[in-house]
């Protein structure tokens, strides 16, 4: 394990998460039990510490993944042909031994702490759903995402604890980037021949159109949305609903491929971890960009396991809003940066 102050911290945090998650599981297996068995508002008046623990787990959870993140970038300086923190991720590529599942867990981290995170927020809006209803329709779905929520978590703060204790010493290094000096990846040009298996962001010119294209014709969808949520506008939430699965491949693809060579002038340069790493400005467009996919997605679980129309339209509508806005925000951060650049 390499100790440093993040590390140290990533390890607390995680034990917390393993410990509070199965906390949650099994405080929420037998609320499930007792709400088959009782009124649903005995239910709320007795399970009221286990909404309180949810809560915790939740900003928890929001911690955990910038925090993967200060982790990886603080073991950068650990091996001298590391240059950012995808190299880091590929540190273990080819070893023998515990070190040689390095390079999944941490991939498997990458994909579970924004999964977890749609999940929390999905429980927190059927809370919200249910203390809405006078009858409390919803404390069972509510109960069964609270438990997704801690099975998820265990899993996800056992996952960075084996990450984190692996001793990664006898770990090789995978070549590439950004495994070689940023020199070589800035001279590119008449003088000296493309990288190979590298392309310069003109190659890409349609990520880029797909991805602006994408984006606006979401701000339209969720426009219509919004104006037609008094006829149901079903419809229309279901295309937005497709369109935020799409996007989220497409906006790491864009990340990576287009908008780190142009942010960074490095037109070779194609990696997201030294975006982020250099400017650290555009992480307020990456979270308005998933904050928007996310939007859309919990704005349909409000909407389709809503009780009434009115319970369903009081938390769909302030999500779609921000959906939009975030979408809109980001797009024009992009645009802007772009331009600059």
């Amino acid at each position: 394990m390499i100790l440093n102050a993040f590390s140290v911290l990533a390890v607390f945090a995680a034990l917390l998460r393993v410990v509070l998650g199965l906390v949650v599981v099994f405080v929420g297996v037998r609320a499930i039990r007792r709400h088959r068995r009782a009124a649903a508002g005995t239910d709320e008046n007795r399970f009221y510490l286990l909404v309180s623990m949810s809560a915790t787990l939740l900003g928890l959870v929001l911690v955990s993944w910038p925090l993967l993140y200060l982790v990886l970038q603080s073991y950068v300086p650990q091996w001298p042909g590391v240059m950012c923190i995808r190299g880091v991720t590929r540190i273990g590529t080819g070893s023998v031994g515990a070190a040689s599942y390095l390079p999944g867990l941490v991939g498997f981290l990458e994909v579970t702490k924004p999964a977890l995170i749609f999940v929390s927020g999905a429980w927190l809006v059927l809370h919200f759903a249910n203390r809405r209803d006078r009858v409390g329709a919803l404390m069972g779905r509510a109960f069964w995402a609270l438990l997704l929520c801690g099975v998820w978590a265990t899993v996800d703060g056992a996952a960075e604890l084996a990450y984190l204790i692996i001793p990664k010493q006898e770990a090789s290094l995978a070549a590439g980037c950004c495994s070689v000096e940023p020199a070589l990846l800035s001279v590119a040009g008449p003088f000296r021949p493309p990288l190979p298996g590298s392309a310069s962001v003109e190659d890409h010119t349609w990520l880029g159109v797909a991805f602006f294209s994408l984006g606006a014709a979401l701000v339209v969808i969720l426009s219509l949305a919004l104006r037609r949520a008094a006829r149901g506008g079903t419809p229309w939430l279901a295309l937005a609903l497709v369109g935020a699965l799409v996007s989220l491949p497409l906006g790491v693809a864009f990340l990576g491929a287009v908008a780190a060579p142009a942010f960074l002038r490095l037109p070779y340069h194609q990696c997201g971890y030294c975006l982020i790493a250099s400017a650290p400005e555009s992480l307020v467009g990456i979270a308005l960009y998933v904050g928007g996919a996310f939007g859309i997605g919990w704005a349909c679980i409000a909407r389709w396991l809503g009780t009434t129309a009115a319970d369903r339209s009081d938390l769909s509508l302030p999500l779609l809003r921000v959906a939009r806005f975030g979408y809109l925000a980001s797009l024009l951060m992009m645009t802007g940066r772009l331009v600059i650049s």
